[in-house]
């Protein structure tokens, strides 16, 4: 996918943080001039338009929009905190404070940020799809909000371009905690316009048997998927516990090592 990145119609300059962007990512700059993003796409042969805003950066394909945007995550902690509702995620992880987790699927980043809220040490969200990796990473950079129990786990998020399988493969034995999978499903649950702007650009492969077998060598103590509770996805990569609550679809998958 051809990307460019570009300003709103309201910025008329580069801003010191976008040529850092650029500078990172090797994305090429356009100047907006006015145009249209259409037209912009049109002339530069462009499949995604990534517009940079003070907010952060939204990157458009077609006619979809994908942000970082922290929603679920900050309603899940929003309910823990105010009436001590249990988090599916961190009741199927058991989530210590001094405990390592590694996202290899980072997606939006929701349950990363709920896993590093409960962890003090700095969580690493992988994600293979280099569009979502630079829009997430550097919308959980730009992210501002006054609510310190949400800026301080989005700041613990170390977010990395990579195939989550070539990077356990040069982990050392035991050396994470908590190895966490949550892959596209193979058939979504919900229609929504966060969701369609991430399955139109994300990795559609499967977690597959040689990425659980090396995610078993690196966890000290857990490996944990996410599926749909009734998935043929867990009986297939052998996890032999799945946690759910009795009126949710979702499921978490559990190794013990």
């Amino acid at each position: 996918m051809r990307l460019i990145v570009t300003t709103s119609q309201s910025v008329k300059k580069e801003s010191d943080i976008l040529k850092e962007f650029i500078k990172e990512t090797e994305i090429e700059y356009v100047p907006r001039n006015r145009k249209s993003i259409a037209v912009l796409s049109a002339e530069n042969d462009a499949q995604g338009i990534i517009v940079w805003h003070d907010e952060g950066p939204v990157l458009h394909v077609g006619e979809e929009k994908l942000f970082f945007h922290p929603s679920m995550a900050k309603n899940r902690l929003a309910s823990y905190r105010k009436y001590q509702t249990e988090d599916l995620l961190i009741k199927a992880c058991e989530i210590k404070n001094s405990d390592s987790f590694l996202d290899c699927t980072l997606g939006m980043g929701a349950d990363a940020i709920v896993a590093s809220y409960f962890s003090d040490k700095p969580v690493l969200g992988l994600e293979s799809s280099f569009p979502i990796a630079v829009i997430i990473k550097w919308g959980m950079k730009t992210y501002q909000t006054r609510i310190p129990w949400l800026t301080e786990p989005i700041k613990k998020i170390e977010v990395c371009h990579r195939n989550h399988y070539e990077f356990l493969k040069e982990l050392k034995d035991d050396s994470l905690d908590i190895v966490y999978f949550d892959p596209m499903f193979r058939q979504p649950l919900m229609a929504s316009k966060p969701i369609n702007a991430l399955r139109a650009i994300a990795d559609p492969s499967p977690v597959t048997r040689e990425s659980i077998a090396e995610a078993c060598r690196v966890a000290r103590k857990k490996v944990v998927m996410k599926e749909q509770v009734k998935s043929s996805e867990f009986e297939k990569l052998n996890f032999n516990k799945v946690f759910h609550s009795p009126h949710n679809r979702i499921g978490y998958g559990i190794i013990t090592v």
